[in-house]
């Protein structure tokens, strides 16, 4: 028999059962779905013509999701007059583009909750696609895109990394030589961004989704949505500059062709500077 027709099984090495992409055919690797409410949230955060109603009625069915939009309707960030007490105030306060970022982050939240599957990377990767989001979400209007669309895949774009991680950590189940740091940090940096757009087929999320999340990193290469793939990038960039949950990177955003090609200038890096870490430091209060 050629090595090529060996089974997935015979395959020793990790990083190279995962750079031959045999893992995608092993119902083993199977990776957790999103949260059942999740397709739900999904649906609402990209139907620009969703009401508060309708948010309203998602929201009340889960009483933690409940809880973190009525303490983000009372938090320094909306300072309101008095208390408030309902989901219907709480909505009305904040109006429904804010109350679907809270409830996107919480999808995602939940997908890398357990340790035992995503150790402690999971809640950093985490942190930094909320961080990443919020930046797409301030990004969006300024370039003609959807905000409640660009914090959707700002959240999603590192999504492939969690699965990477989970692929690793279960290495030996499938009789597999486990990665040394060193490899799984190649590997994250390498597959990461594809295993995002396997996801996104996975799990039956819109196809608008796959161009920012595969191309986040090269958005020239996106051919279906190429704005969409340099505000995905836009937003990773200015993550890494204010070091959220990720290594800081201080460049300098006037240098990069792709955000001046976007029309970012001096005046929108210093927008940037003033409301996107109090975003993040809220968010993370929040956070599930």
């Amino acid at each position: 028999m050629s090595p090529a027709a060996l089974p997935t099984a015979r395959r020793t090495d990790w990083t190279e059962w995962m750079r031959s992409g045999e893992w995608k055919d092993s119902a083993d690797t199977t990776i957790p779905m999103l949260p059942a409410m999740a397709q739900e949230i999904i649906s609402l955060a990209l139907d620009p013509n969703v009401t508060a109603a309708e948010i309203i009625a998602l929201v009340s069915k889960d009483p933690l999701l409940a809880s973190r939009v009525v303490q983000l309707a009372n938090s320094a960030f909306s300072a309101p007059s008095r208390a408030i007490t309902s989901i219907n105030e709480a909505v009305v306060r904040l109006g429904t583009g804010l109350v679907r970022n809270v409830m996107t982050s919480s999808c995602l939240s939940a997908l890398a909750a357990d340790p035992r599957i995503y150790g402690s990377r999971g809640r950093e990767y985490i942190d930094h696609s909320v961080g990443t989001a919020y930046l797409a979400w301030l990004l969006a209007e300024p370039a003609d895109e959807s905000p409640s669309e660009a914090f959707l895949y700002g959240l999603l774009h590192d999504v492939g990394k969690l699965l990477v991680i989970k692929l690793a950590r279960e290495a030996t189940r499938h009789a597999l030589t486990p990665p040394t740091e060193g490899e799984l940090t190649e590997v994250l940096a390498e597959l990461h961004a594809a295993a995002g757009g396997y996801l996104v087929w996975q799990w039956g999320l819109p196809t608008q989704l796959h161009d920012p999340i595969v191309w986040h990193h090269e958005p020239d290469g996106a051919t279906a949505r190429p704005q969409t793939a340099a505000v995905a990038y836009a937003a990773n960039r200015f993550a890494h500059r204010y070091g959220f949950a990720c290594e800081l990177d201080d460049f300098d955003p006037l240098a990069d062709p792709v955000l001046t090609g976007m029309g970012i200038d001096a005046a929108e890096v210093a927008r940037l500077d003033l409301r996107a870490p109090e975003l993040f430091t809220l968010a993370r209060k929040l956070r599930f």
